[in-house]
């Protein structure tokens, strides 16, 4: 019993370490925005501020950046709906379904998760060019319309949807289309909050493609935002850091509220091959 108790404690204190581990840099982040630039990069360092100094965020403020949130707002949502619209009903026809050469078709869209994303960008660039859509939001998210990642986890968390609920359905009547919107989905709603938010953090937190795409100040995103709060010769890491705070405070939030779906979804994808 006494050393059941002693690896529990054990076990507790590593968690606790680890968690403590990945908050740091968060932590971090956080007290340095209340720095001035002087004390951000003073040696030796000092944990809190010795005067709190709000103008890193006057800075962000007076650069507007309300202009980023939207144009990021605008462009995670659209992104989110659409790879759940398409990643949902294909990973419904491949988990469901049955046709020619569907494990094969399968496999050869699993295996292009092993192209790097970097091989893409001349390609997807010279289409949304031909597209008419550079430098427009509409332009980030057409590349990101589908994601053959989300679309395996779906098809992974659809497996597990019970055959008898299915084929009763077949029994009444219900078409494919049917079975899919009004059993399929609503049974499903904690996988696609899971995948929703990591398609979320993706869209919001993406630098390469927007940096690529967009060219004007009024279709700025966040990323980019935060690129230019960078200086060439000398950087202000007050102001710096206070943009960051500003732009994952949203995204704690969202966690915060749906990491129930988050966790159990966990449980949900990878039953079944």
């Amino acid at each position: 019993m006494r050393k059941e108790k002693m690896m529990k404690g054990i076990i507790h204190i590593i968690l606790i370490s680890g968690v403590f581990t990945m908050l740091l840099p968060l932590i971090w982040m956080i007290i340095t925005s209340f720095k001035s630039n002087i004390e951000a990069v003073a040696i030796p360092m000092t944990i809190f501020p010795k005067k709190w100094d709000f103008s890193g965020y006057i800075r962000v403020w007076e650069r507007n950046i309300i202009r980023p949130y939207i144009n990021t707002i605008i462009v995670s949502a659209g992104i989110v709906i659409c790879q759940l619209v398409t990643a949902s009903m294909a990973a419904y026809a491949f988990a469901r379904l049955d046709f020619p050469g569907k494990k094969w078709l399968f496999l050869a869209i699993v295996s292009m998760l092993m192209i790097p994303q970097h091989m893409t960008l001349i390609p997807k660039y010279r289409i949304v060019s031909s597209m008419g859509l550079v430098d427009t939001l509409a332009g980030v998210v057409v590349p990101n319309f589908i994601s053959i990642s989300v679309t395996f986890f779906l098809r992974q968390g659809f497996m597990g949807f019970p055959d008898e609920l299915e084929d009763a359905a077949k029994i009444d009547g219900c078409s494919h289309l049917k079975i899919f919107t009004t059993m399929v989905i609503p049974l499903s709603k904690s996988i696609l909050t899971a995948m929703g938010i990591m398609v979320l953090l993706f869209a919001w937190n993406d630098l390469l493609w927007p940096t690529i795409c967009l060219n004007s100040e009024k279709n700025r995103v966040l990323s980019t935002f935060i690129g230019l709060c960078k200086g060439q010769y000398v950087t202000d890491y007050g102001y710096l850091m206070a943009a960051s705070t500003c732009a994952v405070l949203p995204m704690i939030i969202v966690y915060a509220i749906f990491q129930k779906a988050f966790v159990s979804s966990i449980t949900l994808t990878g039953i079944k091959g």
